[in-house]
């Protein structure tokens, strides 16, 4: 059993790493989108720090927003199957009927917790980058 929980804790930080990757192609995407943009907004006086914290809140609302509808939908799920015990084992094989399911609340933090900061780390490219935009060089970019 301890082997088959490893092995669904690295399924499932794989399935958050491909996750991360696409926090990383769509905040790259707005910084590629709205180059002009930012550079309108630095030549106006934002800094960079305020272009990074821009990037880094929307990377980390994706990232808490897919955490919370991932979260509530394993969690209701994982109430189905315990409530209603869908998945049938054959005795003869197991020497049990159902498939138990139990929810680990350390697990499940752990879980939202590593979600959370592997969301904050894929927002740190994407952020820099943008900060990183000279205004008259993303200006001229139109």
């Amino acid at each position: 059993m301890q082997l088959e929980k490893l092995a669904l804790g690295v399924i499932l930080f794989l399935i958050v790493i491909v996750a991360a990757f696409n926090i990383v192609s769509t905040l790259v995407m707005v910084v590629v989108d709205r180059t002009s943009e930012i550079g309108i907004l630095k030549s106006m006086g934002m800094n960079d720090g305020q272009v990074l914290r821009v990037f880094v809140l929307q990377g980390m609302a994706i990232g808490v927003l897919g955490t919370v509808l991932g979260t509530s939908l394993g969690l209701f799920l994982s109430w189905i199957l315990h409530r209603f015990q869908i998945i049938q084992i054959p005795p003869d094989v197991y020497f049990i009927e159902r498939l138990p399911v139990s929810v680990n609340p350390g697990d499940v933090l752990l879980i939202i917790g590593g979600s959370l900061l592997i969301s904050l780390l894929a927002t740190i490219y994407p952020a820099l980058q943008a900060s990183r935009l000279q205004p008259v060089e993303a200006i001229k970019h139109d």
